[in-house]
């Protein structure tokens, strides 16, 4: 517990907001309501207690004593997070309510002017480097590297290096085709939390609003959109933009169904489920089936489960990648414990222990934040909660998943 409270202050104080600041909130009353939330939660009850417990409230104790006075927003949502974090449970979040700027006034030029000129950008956290010198000595970071030179679409270049520890990792803007962002500035704060596992903290590039994603990988020259300059292997994500439900005939002894998502919210989508397994009562016929749960991001057991039955007399390959998560990380271990079961690709995201059932949120006092705390507790899963399930065969980022999948079918079937 100290040696993870000592990182978390590393990682707030590296890039410590100034509080000279025009919004400012009552941080305490804010931190209790948000402690009442998360003694609610089943993590929470599950993990905090005996020395966890005592690391919890010193924790809290020694956040309160900062907030005697009312301190600068975003350095509240810092001392929130750094409680929030003791408690292991990925789907958990606290957001800012308001954003530092509208879609609106991103196209336009004089409000990002007015932008410019507030204690907001100028109190915003930059790097010490020399911008040419980091940018000289990023560039020639082997593939290997984490860090280098990474881009965010195609609208800004994000110069990575370690932090002061050599464990978390942050980005600078290096350059930029956002009007909103100057060179200098850092973008994000990527704590390590767990081997290729990232807690990131990052000023959304549009908006600019500060926000936490938690459990994120490192992995191929990506970290969530940011992606290595000159790495152009994609073979992890799945085909874009086709349907949630997706069955093909590979080969005479290969089918493939590509399932997108479990949502249960959408009536379209519960139709279609409805359908499709329907469908595939007949239709799964061959001896080996590619089951492809790529950036799925969960949803209703009762769309996943039905289909173990359908699958439990085949030859299973369970393909995943980084952004597969909860339900669809309940899933795949389920379908791992299927006699014939192989899961092939990438390390999932680990956002599979606890869950939302009623998706409940509530607004702290001051209005400024947001929690969203869990309700479901699926803690029989929580040895890959903030670490994802590890495929027993890696696959190569660099060449067609389903290809590599039918050679090592093949193999298996000779």
């Amino acid at each position: 517990m100290k040696n993870f409270i000592t990182l978390t202050v590393i990682f707030f104080s590296v890039i410590s907001f100034i509080s000279a600041q025009n919004e400012t909130c009552d941080c305490k009353t804010d931190l209790d309501f948000i402690v009442e939330k998360m003694k609610k939660m089943p993590s929470y009850k599950k993990q905090i207690k005996g020395d966890k417990e005592e690391g919890f409230k010193k924790t809290y104790k020694m956040l309160t004593a900062k907030m005697k006075q009312p301190i600068a927003v975003e350095a509240c949502y810092k001392m929130i997070l750094q409680q929030m974090l003791l408690v292991n449970d990925v789907h958990s979040s606290l957001k800012l309510n308001s954003k530092y700027l509208s879609k609106e006034s991103t196209k336009d030029e004089i409000k990002i002017e007015a932008f410019k000129a507030s204690k907001k950008f100028k109190n915003h956290p930059r790097t010490t480097y020399n911008l040419l010198e980091l940018k000289e000595k990023l560039s020639k970071k082997s593939d290997a590297d984490l860090e280098g030179l990474y881009n965010y679409k195609d609208q800004q270049t994000i110069g990575v290096y370690y932090a002061d520890n050599k464990k978390d990792l942050i980005g600078v803007v290096l350059e930029s085709d956002l009007k909103q962002w100057e060179a200098g500035e850092i973008i994000f704060h990527a704590q390590n939390s767990n081997g290729i596992k990232y807690n990131l903290y990052y000023y959304h590039p549009n908006n600019r609003t500060p926000n936490m994603v938690k459990s994120i990988s490192l992995e191929n020259g990506r970290l969530w959109g940011y992606k290595k300059m000159g790495n152009t292997a994609n073979a992890e994500l799945p085909i874009e933009n086709q349907s949630n439900w997706v069955f093909k005939k590979l080969t005479p002894n290969t089918q493939y169904i590509y399932f997108g998502n479990f949502s249960s919210f959408s009536t379209k989508n519960r139709k279609a489920f409805k359908q499709f397994y329907a469908e595939m009562k007949t239709k799964l016929t061959a001896k080996n089936v590619i089951v492809d749960l790529r950036s799925n991001a969960g949803g209703n057991s009762k769309f996943s489960d039905p289909f173990l039955k359908l699958l439990k007399k085949k030859n299973v390959y369970i393909l995943t990648n980084c952004f597969a998560g909860s339900n669809g990380e309940q899933f795949t271990l389920k379908l791992k414990n299927l006699k014939n079961a192989k899961h092939l690709g990438q390390t999932t995201r680990g956002i599979i222990a606890y869950g939302m059932n009623y998706g409940y949120n509530y607004n702290t006092p001051s209005g400024n934040f947001n929690i969203a705390p869990t309700d479901m507790d699926f803690s029989k899963y929580l040895a890959y909660e903030g670490k994802g399930v590890t495929p027993e065969i890696p696959l190569d980022f660099n060449k067609d998943w389903i290809t590599q999948t039918l050679k090592i079918i093949e193999v298996d079937n000779n």
